[in-house]
């Protein structure tokens, strides 16, 4: 890699700070509380985050701005990317007394108060990622005369489509090409969009049930059970090895099942599945199967070959920066049952804002290369941690008897750049200690470490019932991601040996 500071960035100092940065840094268990929280005192020190956990500094100007110009003064507000979304939205959760608009082809959707129906509208869209990008609303602002910031243009947005679609495309093996490919806005709008279509098919054909196979991530959860909630059913089987309760759901609901989806490993205990058995399951019960191989990156797990459709989120790996949202969908030639829903599919979906596809144009020339230097680099953080005396569990592709069915379709020393860990000691003074950027994100040149369940699943830890499931599916309360970075390896080890011993001693 030729990118100048490109993995220079020293471990326990600032990533230089992006308008549109896709991290944020909790760096104390404090600061973490309050912004899980949503404790006013945490959250105005944060200008750029998570894109669907925080609102962009410039979605806000945007939304100041049209307050002033339309009088509005009091309540909540949401942007949607396309009026559809939006009217899709205030429909399903029944709601009015609402202001609505169309924002230069964006949506701008307002209330006079807070209620609990626009708390659902806010955790829609973070869900579905069916917002707007920041680089929209920065647009917006230029074009309003009110702000200053001068763009890094790419004007010819067709030609980084094109190579976007390229490199992805070669990504997920040789029998994939660029029209077999669906570009959205998000990994989370990409399953979403999906996700309704597919439903909405199954359901013509009485095929109501849903299989979600391990534990995903929260977006893919959330939808599932949303979607499903009055005219479905989703039926989980937390252990993704467990192939024999597999087949009796598919043997006792038959003809009800609509599809099974799981991730390649799984997010965040990268535990994998037998694809090919489950394929061939799938195949007998004309089943869909959907697959996510994010957490690896589809050029390490080239999944196409098993499923009929594949999910994958751009904002990891191809985003090694960390300053843009972006999700693929590949719809396999082979697969007669997923290519049928893929021009439904692309009619629902948000597409990439220009600006944004011009970034990922000009990120995506390192995505191979940024790959395969993160494998190494995370084998040999693994080993460290496997070693240390302070570890009490790892979780990574290559892990135990999932790892066998993981390195059947990845080959050996491809674990991506992902892995999650247990300590022996103090959960809080190792977190404190470690200096280390803390952000759920992952997939970027810098190492970022994570709470994930505090993070993603902060209402399940403070309920008995909560916990119960938690537990159920293997999940520690204190369990860490980490998404190691391309800073040198002894310098990755050494900062968390040195978090390790502190929280040996308390």
């Amino acid at each position: 890699m030729k990118r100048s500071g490109l993995g220079h960035f020293p471990l326990g100092q600032a990533v230089p700070a992006s308008d549109h940065a896709v991290c944020v840094s909790l760096p104390t268990v404090s600061d973490l509380i309050g912004y899980v929280k949503k404790d006013p005192s945490t959250l105005k020190t944060i200008k750029s985050g998570y894109p669907r956990f925080v609102r962009n500094h410039l979605i806000n100007q945007v939304d100041q701005f049209l307050r002033i110009e339309r009088g509005i003064k009091e309540g909540p507000s949401f942007f949607f990317q396309n009026i559809q979304d939006s009217k899709y939205t205030l429909e399903f959760f029944s709601i009015e007394n609402y202001h609505l608009e169309e924002v230069d082809d964006a949506a701008w959707l307002s209330f006079p108060t807070e209620n609990q129906k626009t708390m659902q509208i806010g955790s829609f869209i973070q869900h579905s990622g069916t917002g707007v990008s920041s680089r929209w609303a920065e647009d917006f602002l230029i074009r309003k005369g009110l702000l200053n910031t001068i763009q890094k243009q790419n004007k010819d947005f067709i030609s980084a489509e094109t190579e976007i679609l390229k490199v992805i495309s070669l990504a997920h093996g040789p029998e994939i090409f660029s029209d077999d490919v669906l570009l959205a806005s998000s990994g989370a709008n990409a399953f979403y969009s999906f996700f309704k279509v597919a439903h909405e098919f199954c359901l013509k054909k009485k095929r109501f049930i849903w299989i979600r196979l391990g534990w995903l991530y929260l977006d893919t959860i959330e939808i599932m059970e949303l979607l499903t909630l009055e005219s479905g059913e989703v039926l989980v089987l937390e252990r993704v090895e467990d192939f024999t309760q597999l087949k009796k759901i598919f043997h006792t609901h038959g003809d009800q099942l609509a599809g099974l989806v799981t991730e390649f490993p799984t997010n965040p205990l990268l535990h994998s599945c037998s694809l090919q058995e489950i394929k061939e399951l799938c195949e007998e019960f004309g089943v869909l199967l959907v697959v996510d191989p994010t957490m690896v990156s589809p050029k390490n797990a080239k999944v196409t070959k098993y499923a009929d459709v594949v999910i994958n989120s751009l904002t990891k790996y191809a985003n090694w920066q960390g300053d843009v949202m972006m999700g693929s969908l590949v719809f396999p030639k082979l697969s007669e049952l997923g290519r049928g829903l893929m021009e439904e599919v692309r009619l629902n979906l948000n597409p990439p804002f220009n600006l944004d596809i011009a970034q990922m144009g000009r990120n995506i020339s390192f995505y191979n290369s940024f790959i395969e230097q993160t494998n190494k680099q995370c084998m040999e953080v693994a080993n460290f941690l496997l070693a240390h005396e302070q570890i009490k569990q790892i979780y990574w592709a290559y892990q135990g008897a999932t790892g066998k069915d993981y390195e059947k379709i990845a080959g050996a020393n491809r674990p991506g750049c992902v892995l999650s860990f247990e300590i022996k000691g103090n959960f809080e003074s190792f977190y404190d200690s470690l200096e280390m950027l803390k952000s759920p994100s992952f997939g970027t040149e810098f190492s970022l470490c994570c709470p994930y369940v505090y993070l993603a699943h902060y209402g399940l830890i403070n309920k008995e019932d909560g916990q119960i499931k938690l537990r159920g599916a293997g999940l520690s309360p204190f369990l860490c991601r980490l998404s190691v970075g391309l800073e040198p390896v002894d310098q990755i080890t050494e900062v968390l040996g040195r978090a390790l011993s502190v929280s040996a001693q308390n």
